[in-house]
């Protein structure tokens, strides 16, 4: 693309030296970042505005910068002694979406849209593991899955790529139908529908619109939405795609269905999977919990659309590896200490709690619990059914904040006896108690929302006290 066709496709008004056919070596919202011969692109957000390092764009090597048409003047006037121009819009936001737009249409390799109220980050790297068997990918940089990092991702596209994996996050019903519409998704997957974000959807009913969005993206037959048809709710609106709609999971019938899913010692889960293209294949996963092993099957599912038998896939997948802070089996002083802090709903600590239970322990089940964010006005009933949830699932649970409280207090109610449920207002006195009450054998799991900063507790535990 040349600086024209960008202020074409972004609908801008050119501001500066003709530089028309220039081409241009990327875009960027952080100078820190940026490259020489990148377009900036002046964000602004509560706590930050990019209009205030054009200037210092400029002196990095940006060819041009996309600017708000209200700042302009100001800023021609700061950046008068510099060539590259300003291109001028009504939302730069907006025009980078639309420049991703017109630049994914340029890829003619298959494009899966990842998208769910927990584990699409997990998803999207077994999903890209899985591909890397046949095809060059390109997928979402840790969680850039938002209006900002979603448009970003598909400008990394390069032409070593012939696949590529994006996940899509929604806060809000439209989220996602705009993500997917720059992304143009051919394959579509829909993990599952949950509470999480209840704070801004209020419902879960709003929280399955935001998501089902994905499938409205699934336009003709060229194209496939895989489901998790285990999910209730996603199978009552799963109809609405335009597109072929195939299954997976492990209760109820699909295209792609474990079967005989036993948990071992460490919660990784082995099944097998019959197709009726390919042989009946063994799965043994490297990865804990139940709710990886849809993630795994989702994975595997969009690898036969791909032309990737089951069997790479479950070689892949015998080594995939958990990202940082999901699901990791750590160990110190003999005590195993699962470290899932990365983030926290009511359906991802249900599943943490199981696969507590699941797995074999020498000593006691404990788990170590902080808040689960934005989950509104039922944020209080939605941690007492938790503390319920546990009660009788745990020998020891230990919480901090204040929504927590209302979760031990639950399971205290529910028949944990008192000594066993305890509350601390503050995470260095909860994982000096944790250090003196842990011993050999014990597995502890410390959960929570990732704003709760939790994994300093899971990192006190992995080092030695002095």
């Amino acid at each position: 693309m040349t600086l024209g066709e960008v202020a074409h496709v972004a609908r801008a008004v050119w501001k500066g030296a003709p530089a028309y056919d220039r081409p241009f070596a990327g875009v960027a919202t952080d100078t820190r970042g940026l490259s020489p011969g990148s377009v900036f692109v002046a964000i602004e957000g509560e706590n930050f505005d990019g209009h205030r390092f054009v200037t210092d764009a400029f002196h990095g090597g940006a060819v041009a910068a996309l600017v708000q048409h209200d700042r302009v003047d100001d800023l021609s006037n700061a950046t008068a002694d510099a060539a590259p121009p300003l291109l001028a819009v009504d939302d730069p936001l907006r025009a980078l979406g639309r420049i991703a737009r017109h630049y994914r249409r340029g890829f003619t390799g298959p494009v899966v849209g990842v998208t769910g109220s927990a584990g699409k980050t997990t998803a999207k790297e077994m999903i890209a593991a899985v591909l890397g068997c046949r095809f060059q990918v390109h997928k979402t940089p840790a969680n850039e899955n938002n209006e900002l990092g979603v448009p970003r991702s598909v400008l990394g596209l390069t032409a070593t790529h012939n696949a590529a994996v994006f996940e899509l996050a929604a806060r809000h019903v439209g989220d996602i139908a705009y993500l997917a519409d720059v992304v143009r998704p051919t394959i579509g997957v829909l993990l599952n529908i949950g509470t999480a974000h209840l704070e801004v959807f209020k419902s879960v009913e709003r929280v399955a619109k935001a998501k089902g969005e994905l499938l409205d993206s699934i336009r003709d037959e060229s194209c496939v939405a895989f489901v998790n048809v285990d999910d209730c709710v996603i199978a009552r609106g799963a109809k609405r795609t335009k597109g072929r709609l195939l299954g997976f999971g492990l209760k109820r019938e699909g295209h792609f269905s474990g079967e005989g899913l036993v948990l071992d010692q460490e919660g990784c889960g082995h099944f097998s999977l019959q197709h009726t293209s390919f042989p009946r294949t063994r799965f043994q996963l490297a990865i804990p919990g139940r709710h990886n092993v849809y993630n795994a099957l989702a994975a595997i599912a969009v690898g036969v659309e791909c032309g990737i038998p089951p069997a790479a896939s479950a070689e892949v997948l015998a080594n995939f590896s958990p990202v940082g802070m999901r699901s990791q089996f750590l160990r110190n002083r003999g005590i195993r200490v699962i470290n899932d802090c990365y983030n926290a709903n009511p359906e991802s600590l249900r599943a943490a709690i199981d696969l507590l239970v699941d797995i074999e322990v020498e000593g006691r089940r404990v788990a170590i619990v902080g808040d689960m964010l934005e989950l509104g006005a039922k944020t209080e009933e939605l941690h007492q059914e938790a503390g319920r949830y546990m009660a009788d699932r745990l020998d020891v649970l230990l919480t901090t904040g204040s929504a927590s409280q209302a979760l031990g207090e639950a399971a205290r109610a529910q028949g944990m006896a008192k000594a066993d449920a305890l509350h601390f207002t503050s995470q260095d006195d909860l994982l000096d108690h944790a250090r003196h009450l842990l011993t050999q054998g014990d597995t502890v799991l410390v959960k929570a929302s990732r704003g709760v900063g939790l994994e300093y507790v899971a990192e006190g535990l992995l080092s030695d006290p002095n």
